[in-house]
């Protein structure tokens, strides 16, 4: 009966059956079939559910016992599914009037569906074609590896600073929105570019931004990516990477940490370095092969270009090379404004302070004092960080932390402080060398216990005036403990004593900073000039820095007193003291100058 009001249904209102069989199906076969009789399982099906049960695959057994093994049951399944056939799909079309109004079913108009196909088709042909479009465009941002990302929300205003490098950039965003236009001036459009410069620069950032500037598809990878155990997995993903961007011009590829993939190809026969050469390869033919890749740019990030392979920096493949370095006042004030806002902060805290203070860091490490002061606020109950939070996570950053303090007796903290306080004082009085910032005890540091702060130098080249008074600076924490203390001297100098050796040698033998400029020789009356001038520079820089601390010994004692109590003695108080107690100390100052 059921049948048979199927059937009518089908006529009643003039439907297509439209068969997806793999085979003719005769619909008399269908309309015919005797439904097994109601036995609960037959013999064979029976001897099965024995088999399952007596298996020693024990995932076959549990599903058999509980009752998981429903394809035994005939009584659930469908016609189609005892007859062993596919099941068919039906499209259905709905014509207007008739039957459907006497029902009160209002079809749907394909005039009236809120499309553009002019009344062709209904909403679930357009619903297919849209699914259609879907599933293509996906096929074409994703393969099996890698991923186009568009409509980057990044743009060159999330990059604080770095205002030239910007401005270089600009002429690869016009290229890439609009790359055919240059090919009619006779001119090769460039194929990329490395961002080299010290981790935490902002590379990565800057390169998201180019992508966000020009619009277009960002594919990031890793150079790590093309690295696996298995022969052949690098160069069929620098291939499998490149069609995938070739579907989606114009497109940036970005790989960073490039020299993974990208160093210098060697001779030693080792497998990884087979294996890591035909990757470059493979990379150097998409970059600049019998393939034309027009409309695909490189982007790639290292720290350390020296390692690259130089067919792969050469102009045609890598035309621009722009190097990234450690934000100058303007971008890490730049950077300071992006990141603080949003986090509230005391009226006492004032932003040219902070760009001083942050001298010589990365924007990643600005960005992390900035983020982690704001948390060491909200741990203490404050709603707003201050000096005293960016202070603690600068010396949490610079000398480390542990949970657990140095156990020190007071005699040894008195030697720390006297120690480290000639360290400030000769360098709170030295003229070429950069300023003192100030000097610290703490004993949560698990290196260093105390330390003395300088701010950076602004530029890269030092006069020897300079270096010979860092190398007084070096020598005067243990000067200081031998004024105050005699033969009690600490172990606390012997990170000095090795810097204070390797500035020396360099200033001798490198920087020809001695008495006489001695070229390298492998001979023992070589070494023995290197030794003599070093020994005798050391020598030099230590009369000076001990005639320092004596003239100074009060001071030092006072405000090693300060130290102790305080943990902190910045340049500022010394200052002040001087000014307040010891007007010979300046007048000994201007004399050094």
């Amino acid at each position: 009966m059921k049948i048979i009001n199927i059937f009518f249904i089908f006529f009643l209102f003039r439907m297509e059956f439209v068969s997806c069989f793999e085979q003719r199906v005769n619909l008399n076969q269908i309309i015919n079939f005797q439904p097994p009789r109601r036995y609960q399982i037959t013999r064979p099906d029976y001897i099965e559910k024995i088999r399952r049960l007596n298996s020693k695959n024990i995932t076959i057994q549990n599903n058999s016992i509980l009752g998981l093994d429903n394809d035994l049951d005939k009584e659930n399944q469908t016609i189609f599914q005892q007859m062993n056939l596919p099941m068919p799909t039906l499209r259905i079309n709905l014509s207007k009037g008739g039957y459907l109004e006497a029902l009160g079913i209002i079809p749907i108009d394909n005039d009236n569906d809120n499309d553009n196909d002019n009344g062709k088709t209904g909403d679930f042909e357009d619903n297919d074609e849209t699914n259609r479009r879907i599933y293509v465009e996906r096929e074409n941002t994703k393969s099996k590896n890698f991923e186009v990302i568009k409509n980057y929300h990044v743009n060159f205003t999330d990059v604080g600073g770095y205002d030239s490098v910007k401005g270089e950039l600009e002429q690869c965003v016009d290229i890439l929105k609009n790359y055919k236009k240059y090919s009619k001036y006779n001119v090769r459009i460039p194929k990329g570019l490395i961002l080299e410069g010290p981790p935490g620069t902002g590379k990565t950032l800057i390169a998201k931004a180019l992508a966000g500037e020009a619009k277009c598809g960002f594919i990031p990878v890793s150079g790590s990516d093309f690295q696996e155990k298995y022969v052949g997995v690098g160069p069929t993903r620098i291939k499998e990477l490149f069609a995938l961007a070739k579907k989606n011009i114009p497109c940036i590829i970005f790989i960073d940490e490039i020299d993974a993939v990208g160093r210098k190809r060697s001779t030693d026969g080792e497998s990884s370095s087979n294996e890591r050469d035909n990757t470059l390869n493979a990379l150097l033919v998409e970059m600049d092969g019998f393939k034309n890749n027009t409309g695909v740019f490189i982007v790639a990030a290292t720290n350390r270009i020296d390692l690259l392979d130089n067919a792969l920096t050469r102009p045609g493949r890598i035309d621009k090379k722009i190097y990234i370095g450690l934000p100058d006042t303007k971008t890490r004030s730049k950077i300071i404004d992006i990141h603080i806002r949003g986090k509230p902060y005391c009226e006492s805290i004032n932003k040219t302070d902070l760009v001083e203070i942050t001298e010589g860091l990365s924007g990643a490490q600005i960005e992390n004092i900035l983020n982690e002061a704001m948390l060491n606020a909200l741990r203490m109950n404050n709603t707003q960080f201050c000096y005293k939070d960016f202070d603690l996570v600068m010396n949490k950053m610079m000398a480390g932390w542990q949970p657990v303090e140095h156990e020190f007796t007071s005699d040894i903290i008195d030697h720390i402080a006297i120690h480290e306080m000639g360290h400030a004082i000769v360098g709170f009085l030295s003229k070429y060398h950069s300023k003192m910032s100030k000097v610290v005890i703490n004993l949560s540091s698990p290196k260093s216990p105390g330390y003395t702060v300088f701010k950076s130098s602004p530029s890269s080249l030092y006069k020897r005036e300079a270096l010979f008074e860092h190398l007084m600076i070096l020598l005067s924490g243990r000067i200081a403990e031998e004024v105050f203390y005699n033969v009690s001297v600490t172990t606390g100098a012997i990170n000095d004593f090795e810097e204070a050796l390797k500035l020396a040698e360099k200033m001798i033998v490198y920087y020809g900073m001695g008495s006489s400029i001695i070229f390298p020789r492998n001979s023992e009356k070589y070494k023995e000039l290197i030794d003599n001038e070093v020994q005798k520079l050391i020598n030099s820089a230590y009369h000076y820095a001990e005639i320092i601390i004596l003239e100074c010994k009060d001071l030092i004692f006072e405000t090693a007193e300060i130290l102790k109590r305080d943990k902190i003695l910045k340049a500022e108080k010394i200052n002040d003291i001087i000014k307040e107690k010891y007007n010979h100390i300046s007048e000994f100052k201007k004399n050094i100058e």
